[in-house]
C-alpha cells in the first residue's frame, strides 16, 4: 500500500507524456502492469527531475517518481550531499547538492520546504520533513523502487513552498 501511495503522488506531480511514460514502465518492472510483448520496443523514457537552484546557488533536485527517486539518491548525487522527504507520507526524493561545503540553515528550510511541497502534504502547513546525508539512505534488498531506510536524520517542520521564479531552473 505505501509503494502504491507513492505512485499516486507520483501521478499527482507528472507534468508531461514522458513523465506518465516513466510511471508506467516502473509499474511494469513493479508487476502491476501486464508486460509488454517481446517484440514491442520499450518506451525511450525523456522525463527529467524537477531542478531549482537556492538562494546561495545550490542545486536542488526533485525526483518525479521512484524510479527518478532511487536514479537521484544512489546515481547521481555523492554522499555527502543532504536527502529529503516529507516525514510518514508519501513524496519525492530531494537531493541539496552541497558541493562539499556545509549549507545554511535558510538552504536546509529551502530544500525541506520544496520537499513538503512535492509531497502528499502539500496542502498541509507545518509539514514535517526529514533530512540527512546520502550516505546514510539505504534500500532495503527487494523492496519496490523508491522504498529506502535511513539513519542519523533529523525533522524540520516547514510550510510547502517552492524557490521564487529567479530560483526555479526546471526544464
Amino acid at each position: 500500500i505505501d509503494y502504491l501511495e507513492s505512485v499516486s503522488a507520483s501521478l499527482d506531480i507528472a507534468r508531461n507524456e514522458e513523465d506518465l511514460t516513466q510511471i508506467k514502465e516502473e509499474l511494469r518492472e513493479s508487476g502491476f502492469v501486464r508486460k509488454r510483448n517481446p517484440r514491442d520496443k520499450k518506451p525511450k523514457i525523456t522525463s527529467v527531475p524537477f531542478h531549482y537552484v537556492s538562494s546561495d546557488g545550490y542545486q536542488i533536485y526533485v525526483g518525479k517518481n521512484n524510479l527518478q527517486n532511487e536514479e537521484l539518491t544512489f546515481k547521481f548525487a555523492s554522499g555527502n550531499d543532504l536527502w529529503f522527504h516529507a516525514k510518514g507520507i508519501p513524496g519525492s526524493h530531494v537531493i541539496l547538492f552541497t558541493e562539499g561545503q556545509e549549507p545554511s540553515k535558510e538552504e536546509l528550510f529551502e530544500a525541506a520546504a520544496i520537499a513538503a511541497w512535492h509531497s502528499k502534504g502539500s496542502s498541509s502547513e507545518n509539514v514535517p520533513v526529514d533530512y540527512t546525508r546520502v550516505k546514510y539512505v539505504k534500500k532495503p534488498a527487494g523492496s519496490k523502487p523508491g522504498m529506502v531506510i535511513f539513519t542519523h536524520n533529523k525533522t524540520l517542520y516547514v510550510d510547502p513552498a517552492l524557490p521564487g521564479p529567479d530560483h526555479t531552473a526546471e526544464k
